[in-house]
């Protein structure tokens, strides 16, 4: 897999970032991606994968800034597509926050120093954050306070310990006062639900989010209560031992320094949703309508920043709802009704009534518009998947561990 040139393209089209590992390319060579962006009605809708005269654009979006991949021959897409994925994830991890264009041009040197560490010569080099703090400093008030004094640099000029050794992800030497292993595991759930309340389909995309401070050189070991059955595709780390997960269904590693994706998974059929949602819109009466959302939380789950969205057709006029909990607003530009709750009560059904109105001298609409649900529920998974047991070997002090579960809306769509 050879990447020749990498680009940043922001919002307006404009290339914020360009780094090329090989002889730099004309801009031109953007064209046909910029094609596809202005033909797009919507950003999320330009093509992974745009073919050139003699260039392959693989890219991703995140914040409304593309990130491209530029390969002279046919290579496979998901390897580019994971390589810039995991560029967003050490930018990410390096600012703070999630990159946007005025952050992106505010910290493009930190940037280019990244994107040469982590790609040599068109090859994917060191892709581990802990391996590239090492090697460049993290813009954190105490790093600048001490490369101000001289005392640390920029950049360093030698490789880290431990970066040449089998297990290359993990520098050696790690000494910590208080030691500490805890795991996170975050689904995003995509479903369709119909009228009825049951789902047509429901899956959830998550991943085992380690954070790991641990002094020497320890042997982790990670099980699930039901051996991981639910997981129908999984990725690991390459600090898992792949044979024992095979035969085992356990998760036996090194761990890296610090956080790090210990696995990534899918599960194609959701046993059950967070909660009960119903609507109904009723076109029937004259110049206007009835709309009714019915939500109720199942089980005692702790269901916060909730967000229903209804987008109304054109010839809708105006919406006014009454709600036994929360928040509502009607957008004129868009259409769109969204009824907010910062956190839903437990066990209750909070309810939505109110009038749809429609412009004058317009017929009235064909079919109904669907909910879109946003949500966050702490200390489940959609997936059912819990977590038995953390142990660590080869280490004699006791380490504080924990274990904590969150799911959130992807594409959460309710027929009306």
């Amino acid at each position: 897999m050879t990447i020749t040139s990498f680009y940043l393209i922001g919002k307006a089209g404009d290339v914020l970032i360009e780094k090329h590992h090989r002889s730099p390319l004309p801009r031109s060579v953007l064209d046909p991606l910029q094609e596809e962006i202005t033909k797009a009605s919507r950003h999320e809708d330009v093509p992974s994968v745009v073919s050139g005269p003699k260039h392959y654009l693989i890219n991703i979006l995140r914040e409304n800034i593309f990130y491209v991949g530029v390969c002279p021959s046919e290579v496979p897409p998901l390897f580019v597509i994971e390589l810039l994925r995991r560029i967003v994830s050490i930018f990410e991890n390096y600012l703070g926050t999630a990159p946007k264009e005025k952050l992106v041009r505010r910290e493009a040197v930190l940037l280019y120093q990244l994107l040469e560490e982590v790609v040599d010569n068109g090859f994917p080099l060191t892709t581990e954050p802990n391996v590239l703090e090492a090697l460049i400093m993290k813009p954190t008030v105490l790093n600048m306070a001490l490369r101000g004094v001289g005392r640390k640099k920029t950049v360093e000029d030698t490789l880290p310990s431990g970066q040449l050794s089998a297990t290359h992800w993990r520098k050696s030497n790690v000494k910590y006062s208080t030691n500490e292993c805890f795991i996170d595991v975050e689904e995003h759930v995509s479903a369709i639900v119909s009228r009825s309340g049951n789902p047509v389909t429901a899956s959830a995309k998550g991943k085992v989010i380690c954070r790991c401070h641990l002094s020497g050189m320890p042997d982790c070991t990670l099980s699930f209560a039901d051996g991981g059955r639910c997981l129908d595709d999984i990725s690991l780390h390459p600090c898992v031992r792949i044979a024992r997960w095979q035969n085992e269904r356990i998760m036996s590693f090194i761990p890296p320094d610090g956080k790090f994706e210990l696995a990534g998974y899918r599960v194609y059929n959701v046993p059950t949703l967070p909660f009960n949602i119903r609507g109904m819109v009723n076109y029937k009466q004259a110049g206007g309508g009835r709309i009714e959302i019915d939500i109720s939380p199942k089980g005692a789950v702790v269901c916060d920043n909730v967000e229903l969205a209804v987008e109304f057709p054109k010839a809708v006029n105006g919406v006014t709802v009454n709600t036994s909990f929360g928040n509502w607003s009607f957008e004129e530009l868009t259409k769109t009704l969204r009824w907010t709750i910062r956190k839903l009560p437990e066990r209750e059904t909070q309810t939505l009534r109110g009038s749809v109105s429609l412009a004058v001298s317009e017929a009235i609409p064909d079919g109904n518009p669907t909910i879109q649900a946003n949500f966050r529920v702490q200390g489940a998974t959609a997936s059912g998947l819990k977590v038995k047991e953390l142990i660590i070997y080869n280490e004699k002090y006791r380490a504080y561990k924990g274990v904590k579960y969150v799911s959130m809306a992807d594409d959460y769509q309710v027929r009306m």
